[in-house]
């Protein structure tokens, strides 16, 4: 059995979670998801989760800070991983005892950190990979004690290499299959949403918290006359009240159409560098990142672009004129790169390193 451990933070480390331990249940493997935040005792997981929204949403400053804290040296990390290995010791131990289990797969850089600490000191008997959702690689997604690093991009990758001598392979995201696929009929998924057929779509995505300047760039598109904005806002309710009370455009709570929504969409307008991000690259949608998320997102949305995946509507630059250019002249080229990220699999990574391991085929099963 493959543990794959999540962590309920959003939805891009339970979506890739989930989607990592579909394959692998097509490969033959018995599966089984976790959240790692649940590890932590006495409520401490929901108040982490708490925190962590109140500072995207209030305290951007204060994320930003966090995030970047960990970059000062190794030792801080270390003392992190103490504290957290002695949090999780109970609650995690019961699930890494379990003699079924093969490998652990861990989606989120917290539980790396415990996870390769438990593996270099002899405390766990069986191969760890990281598979790192993000294009950005912040310190604590790596520890020397993993046994092996996936990325989703050849630049994520080399940036891990620099910070780990264990091995480190670049596959691509772990996106649904519907995605893979390729997108729907564009009218057809218009029609379903009420949007008109002939105009400009821009599709404006927020994570499954709805966290960012969502509105300015849903009033910045209405007031082009050209684009039509549709705002997902994922769980914030009242940022899709807000909206929905201007009378233009649409706005739209959770939902799990997002196939369909992107189908409809000309561009992705996003600030994290998320799941949604991916998605698009595999619908051949061009993606423009507009005022990024302090933390990860600014990451995400300089190596992003870099990377030739994904424009960047710079301070003080005019988002409609970016996004003339991303469905323009510089569409293919955008699409061309997003496509290209899918270069493997995660789940064939991780049978090779069970394989490796020496594991017998009887043992992988169970």
């Amino acid at each position: 059995m493959v543990l794959v451990l999540s962590a309920s933070l959003g939805a891009g480390h339970d979506g890739a979670a989930d989607e990592l331990a579909r394959r692998l249940a097509g490969r033959g493997y018995r599966t089984r998801v976790e959240d790692y935040l649940g590890c932590l005792p006495l409520r401490i997981g929901a108040a982490v989760r708490a925190v962590y929204r109140v500072q995207l949403r209030r305290a951007p400053w204060a994320y930003e800070a966090t995030f970047r804290v960990w970059y000062l040296g190794r030792g801080l990390r270390t003392a992190l991983t103490v504290v957290l290995e002695l949090l999780t010791r109970r609650r995690l131990g019961r699930l890494l005892a379990d003699p079924a289990v093969c490998a652990v797969v861990s989606t989120y850089p917290l539980q790396s950190l415990v996870l390769g600490r438990a593996r270099q000191r002899g405390r766990l008997r069986v191969p760890v990979a990281t598979f790192i959702t993000d294009f950005g690689v912040h310190p604590l997604w790596i520890h020397p004690g993993v046994d092996l690093t996936i990325c989703v991009h050849d630049a994520s990758a080399q940036a891990a290499r620099r910070r780990t001598p264990r091995p480190v392979v670049a596959t691509g995201p772990a996106v649904r299959p519907e995605f893979r696929a390729g997108p729907a009929d564009r009218d057809g998924a218009r029609r379903a949403w009420g949007l008109p057929v002939d105009a400009r779509v821009a599709l404006i995505v927020a994570g499954s918290w709805g966290v960012g300047d969502v509105a300015d760039a849903f009033d910045r598109l209405h007031a082009t006359g050209t684009w039509v904005p549709v705002a997902a806002c994922g769980g914030n309710e009242a940022l899709r009240a807000r909206l929905a009370s201007r009378r233009y455009g649409l706005a739209l709570g959770w939902t799990d159409r997002m196939h369909e929504l992107m189908s409809a969409a000309d561009v992705l307008v996003q600030n994290a560098g998320g799941l949604s991000c991916m998605e698009a690259f595999a619908l051949g949608v061009p993606v423009v990142t507009f005022r990024p998320l302090p933390g990860h997102g600014r990451v995400n949305a300089a190596l992003m672009q870099a990377a030739g995946v994904a424009e960047v509507a710079a301070p003080g630059s005019d988002l409609a004129a970016v996004l003339e250019r991303a469905v323009g002249p510089d569409r293919d080229r955008l699409v061309a790169a997003g496509r290209a990220v899918f270069s493997g699999d995660a789940a064939a990574a991780v049978d090779r390193l069970v394989r490796h391991s020496g594991l017998t085929a009887l043992e992988r099963a169970s």
